[in-house]
């Protein structure tokens, strides 16, 4: 008999372009991914409304964007910039690394701010969000922004990705993903686990990105091998099999619960 295993199975980055959206739409088709987060602050956030947003099927939440990593694809906040100043650069958009936080904190009200206008917009946009977790991990790095986006979230019924930090697990580059996976899964005390992807379509689009640390092409290819991963069925059949549980946030045990 197989020791139980839950994971919870994720895919960020809905909405920041298309080849994203489907890259995540074709992840969905081996039914084992379950949890999408969604960029608001992107430009192709109201075409994943289109592709997702009536799903029940998928636990969706707010992946909250302070930061822009690309360097020739910017984004900015979903409130005025105006009204948002400490959170962008002289360019209104955003800061390519959490980092630049040190040098320049941030105004508390106005992180909140942006934060309520990304979460509306996805809710007038049709996204039933149930978590908020963090584009680049802000919050890491913002002194307080941790307990201010966990008292946000418990104000209004939704899931801190925080409070969910089960060993974090993720998919090889080897040339069979699923098995290094699934070998991966079998070394494992039973309990829940959190595998975190970002899938795409290898595009001319997605090749576009890019920054010091990786290539436009690397990522295009990394980003593809996610969704491919998803949508082997030999995932599927391996998870049934072995009685391992792809759950959704709020299926998940919350570990600080007692």
């Amino acid at each position: 008999m197989h020791k139980p295993i839950f994971m919870i199975t994720r895919a960020d980055d809905c909405g920041s372009n298309h080849s994203a959206n489907l890259g995540i739409l074709k992840a969905l088709e081996g039914g084992v991914l379950k949890n999408v987060s969604v960029m608001a602050a992107c430009p192709a956030a109201e075409e994943a409304a289109m592709m997702f947003a009536g799903r029940t099927d998928i636990c969706f939440g707010l992946h909250f964007v302070l930061n822009a990593e690309w360097d020739n694809i910017k984004w900015g906040p979903v409130s005025d910039p105006a009204a948002v100043p400490s959170l962008v650069e002289t360019s209104g958009f955003f800061s390519q690394s959490p980092s630049y936080f040190k040098e320049h904190p941030p105004v508390m009200v106005e992180v909140m701010t942006e934060l309520e206008a990304q979460f509306q917009k996805l809710g007038e946009l049709g996204f039933h969000i149930r978590y908020v977790d963090t584009h680049m991990m802000p919050d890491w790095v913002i002194p307080g922004l941790e307990d201010e986006l966990r008292a946000w979230c418990s104000a209004r019924g939704l899931i801190y990705w925080g409070d969910y930090l089960f060993q974090d697990l993720d998919v090889s580059d080897g040339d069979d993903p699923v098995a290094d996976h699934i070998n991966q899964v079998e070394s494992l005390r039973a309990g829940q686990y959190l595998l975190v992807t970002h899938p795409a379509v290898d595009s001319e689009e997605m090749r576009a990105l890019g920054n010091a640390y990786e290539s436009g092409p690397q990522i295009a290819k990394n980003r593809q091998n996610d969704s491919l991963f998803w949508a082997n069925p030999q995932l599927s059949a391996e998870y049934r099999r072995r009685g391992i549980h792809p759950i959704r946030y709020d299926e998940a045990e919350n570990p600080g619960r007692t």
